[in-house]
């Protein structure tokens, strides 16, 4: 790799939206982390609360050069990684860029000749970088930022994207031997795998976590009527904020589903929940696709539970690893919140529990109250017992009544639609109603993904929804499935 094969792109700050809310209370306590000579700053939570953006109005307030790296798949790559590392650092600071050449002669050259071992490893020439090779680079790296005696924040977003342990022991080893006058900075959805309990130990961390970045009910106001221009009664702004939880990408979308709807709005705020599209639509694509099946069926077996602890989630599923779901649940942030901190028992984002709900069939979702009333007479308490044999009953009437209304239940028969779904789009139906992913059906049905969209596409039209979500919500209650 070259200078002129890197993306410039991804060394950019990102842009700042126009009537962002102000959030000084965490652009201060972010402060106050460099203030104190921590070496890191990790602002981890799930997708949709914010953190770039706070680092970002961060970034645009401190006093510090920044050296700023947005990181794909791409990054997985240790040499490819601290390649880029460095590219950052010299944009942010001309002297690092004099150093960088000790490092990588004429590195930031374009198409430059490399004559060094080091340097072709780095730039992805005929040698291989050796773990040695690439140490001796940071070492280097290391020493020659130091003595510039720059000030300078490297922020590394979407760290979460980076699986290879080269790359992270290249980050550990930066962080326990970084210069003075640098400061790192990661935005992830997920505890990276660093030294962090030791770094807390020695006050090297600050940690900016879900908790924090929600919205308060005074931010989500100001970012519904003033960054989205919603013009909402306080009664609706405290609704959504109450309903979202504070989660910023909930507020925003929906906002979206708001603006064409003028007078209405108060009514569609009465009724938001987890599935409006726009939140399954988002929730779907960057959430549930992304886990591997085992991870999704525990999650849409263990929806109807208000509150999860493993042996409970044991029963429901099945499964001898729950207690090692949720821990990966919770360090992946995937919406799961502790409710105590020995870490036994559990909820759901609220929408996010909606949403898991909506793939549930009738059938599964007696079972499962079933199970959960069996184990919560067992072990108590008494009143969510009684709870949960009542929501299976009811599920069961409600779906009887729905039979006995003459709903077609056999795909096979005649379906109450003006063009039936074709049998090979019944079959994308139920494998969608599995919870597979466009790839994970074009790999079941042997065709390509592109077909597998258009087959979706077919099916949404002809069933009148927009999602995968609405798509099984609408076929149950034709009994296509």
């Amino acid at each position: 790799m070259t200078a002129d094969n890197l993306l410039s792109t991804k060394l950019h700050i990102p842009q700042a939206r126009a009537n962002l809310v102000t959030r000084s209370r965490l652009v201060a306590r972010l402060a106050e982390g460099v203030r104190l000579g921590r070496r890191l700053t990790l602002v981890c939570a799930p997708a949709g609360f914010g953190k770039t953006t706070l680092i970002r109005a961060w970034a645009g307030a401190v006093e510090r050069q920044v050296a700023w790296l947005s990181l794909d798949e791409g990054d997985n790559d240790a040499a490819r990684f601290l390649r880029y590392v460095m590219a950052a650092l010299t944009q942010a600071d001309d002297r690092v860029a004099l150093r960088a050449n000790a490092v990588v002669p004429n590195a930031v050259v374009p198409n430059a000749v490399v004559p060094n071992a080091v340097g072709q490893a780095l730039l992805g020439a005929s040698l291989p970088a050796s773990p040695q090779e690439l140490l001796t680079a940071l070492i280097r790296l290391i020493n020659d930022v130091a003595e510039t005696g720059a000030h300078l924040l490297l922020v590394l977003d979407d760290y979460h994207l980076i699986g290879d342990l080269a790359v992270h022991d290249l980050v550990a080893f930066l962080l326990a031997n970084g210069p003075p006058g640098l400061h790192v900075v990661i935005g992830t959805r997920e505890d990276p795998p660093l030294p962090l309990a030791r770094m807390r130990a020695r006050d090297q961390v600050t940690e900016i976590r879900e908790n924090t970045l929600r919205f308060t009910p005074e931010e989500a106001a100001a970012f519904l009527n003033q960054t989205m221009s919603l013009g909402l009664s306080s009664t609706s702004t405290a609704s959504l904020s109450a309903r979202t939880e504070g989660w910023i990408t909930g507020l925003q979308l929906a906002g979206l589903a708001l603006r064409p709807l003028g007078g209405a709005a108060d009514k569609f705020v009465a009724a938001f929940a987890g599935d409006d599209r726009y939140i399954v639509d988002y929730l779907m694509a960057e959430v549930m696709e992304r886990e591997p099946e085992p991870v999704r069926s525990f999650m849409r077996q263990t929806s109807i539970l208000d509150r999860l602890s493993a042996p409970l989630c044991g029963t429901l599923t099945g499964r001898d690893d729950s207690q090692a779901t949720l821990e990966h649940l919770e360090s992946a942030n995937l919406f799961l919140v502790p409710l105590d901190n020995r870490r036994e028992w559990y909820r759901y984002h609220v929408l996010f529990a909606q949403v898991l709900r909506l793939t549930l069939t009738a059938q599964e979702r007696v079972e499962l109250h079933q199970k959960a009333a069996t184990w919560f007479a067992a072990h108590g308490p008494d009143e969510l017992a009684t709870r949960h044999t009542r929501l299976a009953a009811e599920t069961s009437a409600a779906a009887s009544a729905t039979r006995r209304r003459g709903v077609v239940t056999n795909a096979s028969m005649a379906q109450p639609l003006v063009e039936p779904l074709s049998e090979r789009e019944l079959e994308v139906l139920r494998l969608i109603a599995d919870g597979l992913s466009n790839a994970e059906i074009a790999a079941r049905l042997v065709i390509a993904q592109g077909t597998v969209k258009r087959h979706i596409n077919n099916l949404y039209g002809k069933l009148g929804v927009q999602s995968r979500t609405q798509a099984l919500v609408r076929a149950r209650e034709l009994g296509l499935l």
